[in-house]
């Protein structure tokens, strides 16, 4: 077992950990750090680390074998977050607002009195997902400059509702509100990048593709996990941006009447990012507000494709939002095949609520496991069958059962129309300590087909 000890003059080193100090606090990462090895060696994420931090910096980083926080991982729509953080820069320094709307920056857009339903669409409509947009060709090739390329999405996007009536995750959003920025700046979106994010951030590792003259801002990155660590620390503490500009972005700006509101699963959308609320909607009700759970944890995420999960908890804990404890910032570092992306956001779902006891200075290796399920931290009979769909048939060392089967042995029938959050605080799931626990003594280390 991999043991990390967060002391100011101590750094222990074992097997597959990364460590870092944490210079004014010391939790006990312990428990979590076999725990993770366990996951890892079940085969359910291979490379990955996971990093969390407050505003003193590192609290905890656990890698596994081959990786770690400096390896370059692609991030798909891990863009986002970063992409609309870099364009509120630009309203940060005041050259541009949230209410700005695109026919007064492009001359290329519909004008008020056109009859076009696009002609209100405002900078905020765009990096909320709520500009009317209904479908783009942002996903083309298109190897000519940026504004040509974003006015050809504006042109080909013929069906459009009334901006701030419906939320659509679309990429072409972003590539609008990256020409906005282009043109009230007068800096062409390579110099925007490189003074809004990289070296404000200290992004030294990260870029944008597939051309950096014309990036996918929704799509394109390729970055670190120390790059984006960075990043989120600066936000936490509103070192990046003011805290004005933060709260604008870390609003629940997709609720009821939008419709839908998001997604039934990530939750509603924000600036680029997630109002997080995971596994919060039913199969064909996406139009919810969310519940207590969520509104209190105030968790904004913004994750990926490739299953790379950052997120910042700024609620402190309390009622619905679980244990006390200070605000930080947390992130799934890993970049897997498109075949197995959806596996990473379960270890967010069984690692996080672990955490949030630990910074609460509870001992986890004591605390009774439906504290944890209660407070989100557990899979379902549902969550081992998706697993089972992405990874296949595994071989593993101490059986030849199927290792789901071992793992679903106690959950009880699946309930569909019934909410992750219903099940879990009645006591149904498995704890990362469980899986832990039915890994050394049933299962052992696994080869799964969906791995080779």
């Amino acid at each position: 077992m991999a043991i990390l000890l967060h002391m100011a003059a101590t750094t222990l080193l074992l097997n597959t950990v990364v460590v870092n100090a944490a210079p004014k606090a010391s939790y006990d990462f312990a428990p979590l750090d076999s725990a993770l090895k366990a996951w890892n060696e079940l085969q359910f994420d291979d490379n990955f680390a996971i990093n969390v931090g407050d505003a003193t910096g590192t609290l905890y980083t656990w890698s596994s074998p081959n990786f770690n926080m400096q390896t370059k991982v692609e991030g798909a729509s891990l863009s986002k977050w970063p992409s609309a953080i870099m364009i509120s820069g630009l309203v940060a320094d005041g050259i541009i607002d949230y209410e700005t709307k695109a026919n007064a920056v492009l001359d290329w857009w519909a004008k008020d009195g056109s009859g076009h339903n696009s002609s209100s669409c405002t900078l905020r409509d765009l990096l909320s997902f709520k500009s009317g947009m209904l479908a783009d060709n942002a996903g083309e090739l298109c190897p000519f400059g940026y504004e040509f390329c974003a006015k050809q999405i504006y042109d080909d996007a013929k069906q459009w509702a009334e901006p701030g009536t419906t939320f659509q995750y679309l990429s072409g959003h972003l590539q609008l509100a990256g020409a906005m920025a282009i043109k009230k700046s007068g800096l062409s979106i390579e110099e925007l990048f490189e003074k809004y994010l990289y070296k404000k951030y200290n992004m030294t590792g990260t870029s944008y593709g597939p051309e950096p003259y014309n990036p996918s801002m929704a799509g394109g990155i390729t970055t670190t996990g120390a790059d984006f660590e960075n990043m989120l620390r600066s936000n936490l503490i509103y070192q990046g941006l003011p805290k004005s500009v933060q709260d604008e972005m870390e609003t629940d700006l997709t609720k009821p009447p939008v419709s839908p509101s998001g997604d039934g699963w990530f939750g509603h959308y924000a600036m680029g990012h997630w109002w997080e609320c995971l596994g919060y909607g039913v199969p064909n009700e996406r139009v919810t507000p969310l519940p207590d759970i969520c509104l209190d944890a105030h968790i904004q995420a913004g994750p990926g494709e490739f299953g790379y999960y950052p997120l910042i908890d700024r609620s402190g804990g309390g009622g619905a939002a679980g244990p006390t404890r200070q605000p930080y910032y947390m992130q799934v570092v890993l970049a897997e095949p498109n075949s197995l992306s959806g596996i990473p956001e379960y270890l967010r779902i069984v690692t996080k609520p672990v955490v949030d006891l630990i910074l609460s200075g509870a001992n986890v290796s004591q605390i009774n496991r439906k504290e944890i399920l209660k407070n989100g931290g557990g899979l379902l009979r549902r969550d081992i069958e998706f697993i089972k769909g992405e990874l296949a048939g595994c071989a593993c060392e101490k059986t030849r059962r199927s290792p789901y089967v071992i793992l679903e042995e106690g959950l009880p029938a699946d309930s569909p129309s019934t909410s992750r959050y219903d099940l879990l605080a009645a006591g149904s799931g498995l704890t990362i300590f469980d899986i832990e626990e039915k890994f050394n003594t049933a299962i052992g280390k696994c080869k799964c087909k969906g791995r080779q």
